[in-house]
């Protein structure tokens, strides 16, 4: 396994089903042993771990996709994760989602309604690595690089340099 989708699965495994979305930058755990010594320590991070997650906190629970090509990282993240949960529907019942009112709300409320937890994370290197789990298969955790390639996409795309 390697580091990168080590780590996916690790905030996977703590990111519960109700939430906004979460942003993480990734670091190298060396690095930030060395520039925080006393914050790794308490941390309990030891140079054994390749990449550390460092929560960034909620984000709006609006369009995420909106939200990514604003941030960028300083040059000392490594790379960037966002875990999230989303709600699906049948591609038959789509045309049943009404147009006014809260369509997530109509969704959620659906009898055959889907609730999605997804993490995807992107290393400066290109590496890249997904998981999602159904909750209503609580016990299966799929798992890929290529998973949500549009996920990944628009967090690699806050690992390019700042042009402002």
């Amino acid at each position: 396994m390697t580091p990168l989708e080590e780590t996916v699965r690790s905030i996977e495994a703590q990111t519960g089903w109700d939430g906004a979305p979460r942003l993480f930058a990734l670091v190298e755990t060396a690095e930030l042993i060395r520039a925080e010594p006393d914050l790794a320590q308490q941390l309990g991070l030891s140079a054994d771990d390749a990449i550390t997650a460092v929560d960034q906190g909620d984000l709006e629970d609006g369009d995420v996709g909106a939200l990514l090509p604003g941030i960028v990282w300083p040059d000392n993240v490594a790379g960037a994760a966002l875990a999230m949960v989303r709600v699906t529907l049948p591609p038959e019942i789509e045309d049943e989602i009404p147009a006014e009112g809260d369509a997530v709300a109509w969704a959620l409320a659906h009898p055959r309604h889907e609730e999605l937890r997804i993490v995807a994370g992107v290393l400066r290197d290109g590496s890249r690595h997904a998981v999602l789990r159904i909750r209503s298969h609580e016990e299966e955790l799929l798992s890929a690089d290529d998973l949500v390639p549009d996920v990944t996409d628009a967090l690699a795309g806050t690992l390019l340099p700042d042009e402002g």
